[in-house]
């Protein structure tokens, strides 16, 4: 039973003998709490009291529950009985778990394991648990979430925790580390883990140890001279340009992503950066267009995901604008999903332009417009919009490719080489000839449907429409 220390009622000191009847009354018939200043729950315990004979007819309310505070714990405004059997139990659990080498319980952690029976034993909250353990131990270190033996900061335990119990494993899942730090939540080993660079990311939830990897002087010595080699050259290496030897096969426990990240903490970290697989010399800036570039112009073929894949190794995002420029610029975009190299597709630019020209009447007309390529020659690859788009960007002699920006949406303008108009002035010039009302509305709506943009709209709206008007007004004088 935890009891206060010594209250006193009107300078008198409480009576040791009425306490230990009237908690029994507490445990007996208030298993879930006596709410303190409730008149109902005072009126039932005077009733109990009477069928106990035990006389409290002269005490006050207030003197009733200073007596009913004394029997037990006080949390959130009710008292409950704990029993010695519970604390008992307690501080069992907390004295082997800092005999096995342990600096720090989580409160959270020790509730939540030990929730049922805590429930049972009426230490119904978190809150109740930590002012009991106080008083169990009052000369260890309590913070806001844990209580032990370090006076280190959070993540400084958990660390420390993490090392402690490691041993020699090459890998370990968070839930194995939780298995061994059983009064340390999950979140906090999750989080700690990804901070730390001695532990390496090798799976969903499973983590390796750099002290545990192995890797020779002389292959260090190799991806060292290699890595500084191909930075000189062009900026930056591929993770899978690096030799990498027999470091896979020797730690073959590791998946390949951690053998990368390997590499880099044991044999790189030092001196260069590392943006997912691609290492730069230490502080140097990454032209993240220049090297998609280079990416586009060494391969043959690749999808709009290997684009986006790659920026996102490379910078750690994923913009779209970026690897799709790239691509636009370097390749032949011959689908939504596909480029190929130029060696991959034979353009003849006299045929090609000559059956485009039909469709063309002015300076220009949106990519929508192409409807068919019958007439169009063979060039190794089936005709459709994007590879129409691709041809006009860089092979066309009489046209050029406008767009507000780069899409899949096949939005933009095939425009005669010859038109001096840019891209905001062609968009003025076709809502000024197609006689729509010059409100953002409908002149969103037109250039959208249209195929002048790939969004439903533009912020370009109010100049286009500026631009328009004064369109219309020289036309009219």
């Amino acid at each position: 039973m935890m009891q206060k220390e010594s209250l006193h009622l009107e300078n008198m000191p409480i009576n040791k003998g009425i306490v230990e009847k009237l908690t029994d009354i507490l445990s007996t018939h208030f298993s879930n709490g006596f709410r303190l200043n409730s008149p109902i729950e005072t009126a039932r315990f005077r009733a109990f009291a009477d069928e106990k004979s035990v006389d409290v007819s002269d005490m006050t309310d207030h003197e009733l529950q200073s007596y009913i505070e004394a029997c037990g714990t006080d949390c959130d405004g009710k008292v409950y009985v704990i029993s010695n059997e519970a604390i008992g139990h307690i501080k069992g659990l907390v004295d082997k778990y800092f005999a096995d080498g342990a600096k720090a319980i989580f409160y959270a952690a020790f509730y939540s394991k030990n929730e049922k029976w805590l429930c049972e034993a009426s230490i119904v909250s978190e809150k109740m648990l930590v002012g009991i353990l106080r008083r169990i131990y009052p000369c260890l270190l309590f913070t806001k979430t844990c209580f032990g033996y370090s006076d280190a900061s959070i993540s400084e335990v958990v660390d420390s925790e993490i090392r402690r119990v490691w041993g020699s494993d090459v890998l370990l899942s968070i839930g194995q580390l939780a298995e061994r730090l059983q009064y340390v939540p999950s979140e906090r080993l999750r989080f700690a883990i990804g901070q730390n660079r001695d532990f390496i990311w090798n799976s969903q939830g499973t983590y390796a140890h750099v002290g545990h990897i192995v890797i020779s002087d002389d292959e260090r010595a190799a991806v060292n001279e290699t890595a500084m080699r191909e930075c000189n050259v062009r900026s930056y290496v591929s993770m899978t340009d690096l030799p990498l030897g027999d470091i896979a096969e020797r730690n073959w426990e590791l998946s390949i992503a951690a053998v990368h990240n390997a590499v880099y903490s044991v044999c790189l970290s030092d001196r260069f950066d590392k943006r997912g697989k691609i290492i730069t010399r230490r502080g140097d800036v990454l032209n993240a267009m220049t090297v998609m570039k280079n990416y586009c112009r060494n391969v043959d073929k690749c999808s709009l995901d290997d684009l986006l894949n790659f920026e996102k190794e490379l910078t750690g995002e994923i913009h779209r604008w970026l690897p799709m420029e790239a691509g636009n610029t370097v390749m032949v975009r011959i689908d939504k999903d596909n480029y190929v190299a130029d060696r991959y597709v034979h353009f003849n630019a006299e045929l090609i332009d000559k059956a485009m020209e039909p469709v063309i009447k002015g300076e220009y007309t949106p990519l929508k417009v192409f409807t068919t390529f019958g007439a169009f020659p063979d060039c190794g690859q089936t005709w459709n919009l994007f590879l129409l788009e691709s041809y006009c960007r860089r092979f066309s002699r009489i046209f050029q490719f406008g767009t507000p920006s780069v899409n899949s949406r096949n939005a933009g303008a095939v425009i005669r080489k010859s038109c001096s108009m840019n891209y905001t002035e062609i968009m003025a010039d076709a809502v000024a000839k197609a006689g729509i009302p010059l409100n953002e509305a409908d002149v969103n709506s037109f250039l959208y449907n249209s195929g002048y943009t790939g969004k439903q709209t533009t912020a370009k709206a109010p100049e286009i429409i500026e631009k328009a008007k004064a369109i219309r007004e020289r036309r009219i004088a």
